[in-house]
């Protein structure tokens, strides 16, 4: 009897046993905790996303650098884009014209393993014909003319034109493009404003001072390009551009004053410079890379006002990524020069070395340290 009582007493209390759970103070603890490894772990994962999106950005340079090469391999010159300098108007400001046959990307299709694509193009046709002909090639979504970084809805397609029966009849928009051929420059050559700018994103535009870029309208011979290849952008990033941002061009001129003769059987409105089947997606540079200029587009698509004092859509254009060089990539934007590299150019970058890096002929001496 006594071991049985010896035996019992051995136990030990209930109330005198070790917890078995978190106390409150313990779980708001390792819930503190958590917080702050996920808020230092999240941007490190952001950056790193980023930087993926950025070498994507790359490659697709890299791979219209490979495309351009292989078309002047044979045709023995770089392609035409379909916006350029009228350079038989001897006195300035030279005018700046389009051609219907459309962008240099449309002519880069079968260098990229799209003759699909390109054979279903009628170049006798604008891309935006009211007849709908080339609406299913150019609303096609090509991957390599986008830009990951730069977010936007309608995988790839611009919203729907309220002005094209095309795109009305098929609830879709055009394909878009993040990049375009620098087909001129119009920066001050001293990196002076210019009195009587209209243009206020833009001081530095110099309308009687415009020069070449390297992928104009009409053939380019490598012997034309006299600054040297390494020393010319051939394509830049233009990262960004939707339905809500304004051109200063009219679908109804060719050079912006003189109308077409006969008349473009295309929707009327501004042009829509966001796709890649577009003449004037290519970039006339005009100011600094990324210019933090707002507003840049209107509030909505297709509206063609420029929501500022002013309410002039002079005060859009040029403006961050209407119409110039601009990405959504921190502190700079990703280039194409002639010779096939695809270089980061800082958005500190001089707006006059930035000239010299877009003109063909202008014999600039530009270091790789200017850039």
């Amino acid at each position: 009897m006594a071991r049985l009582c010896s035996k019992a007493s051995s136990r030990p209390h209930p109330r005198l046993r070790p917890p078995t759970g978190f106390t409150l103070i313990e779980l708001l603890v390792v819930i503190s905790i958590i917080g702050v490894l996920i808020a230092l772990l999240l941007p490190a994962v952001q950056s790193a996303r980023e930087s993926g999106r950025r070498a994507q950005c790359t490659n697709n340079l890299k791979q219209l650098g490979i495309a351009l090469y292989s078309y002047e391999s044979t045709h023995h010159v770089f392609p035409s884009s379909g916006e350029s300098l009228n350079t038989s108007v001897k006195t300035p400001p030279k005018p700046i014209q389009f051609v219907d046959g459309g962008s240099v990307f449309v002519r880069l299709l079968p260098f990229m393993e799209a003759d699909v694509l390109f054979n279903t193009v009628n170049f006798q046709l604008d891309y935006n014909h009211v007849s709908g002909f080339n609406f299913t090639a150019y609303s096609t979504v090509v991957g390599a003319f986008l830009c990951p970084s730069s977010v936007r809805g309608n995988n790839g397609h611009d919203d729907v034109d309220p002005l094209d029966p095309a795109s009305q009849a098929a609830r879709i928009g055009y394909g878009m493009v993040d990049y375009g051929a620098t087909c001129f420059t119009e920066i001050n050559p001293q990196g002076q404003p210019v009195a009587g700018n209209m243009f206020p994103a833009t001081p530095l535009r110099d309308m009687n001072n415009r020069a070449e870029g390297m992928l104009r309208h009409g053939y380019t011979p490598v012997a034309n390009i006299r600054d040297g290849l390494a020393n010319t952008i051939a394509i830049a990033e233009d990262a960004g551009r939707d339905a809500t941002f304004i051109c200063e061009f009219d679908e109804t001129v060719n050079d912006g004053v003189n109308p077409w003769s006969p008349a473009r059987a295309v929707p009327t409105g501004r042009r829509r410079f966001w796709r890649w089947g577009e003449a004037a997606n290519a970039i006339g540079v005009s100011g600094a890379i990324n210019n933090k200029t707002r507003p840049m587009s209107d509030t909505g698509a297709y509206g063609g006002v420029c929501p500022s004092k002013s309410g002039s859509i002079n005060d859009c254009i040029g403006a961050g990524a209407s119409d110039e060089i601009f990405s959504n990539h921190s502190g700079g934007a990703n280039i194409l020069f002639g010779d096939g590299s695809v270089k980061f150019l800082k958005d500190a970058t001089n707006p006059v070395v930035l000239r010299g890096l877009v003109t063909i002929q202008g014999r600039e001496v530009i270091g790789a340290d200017s850039y």
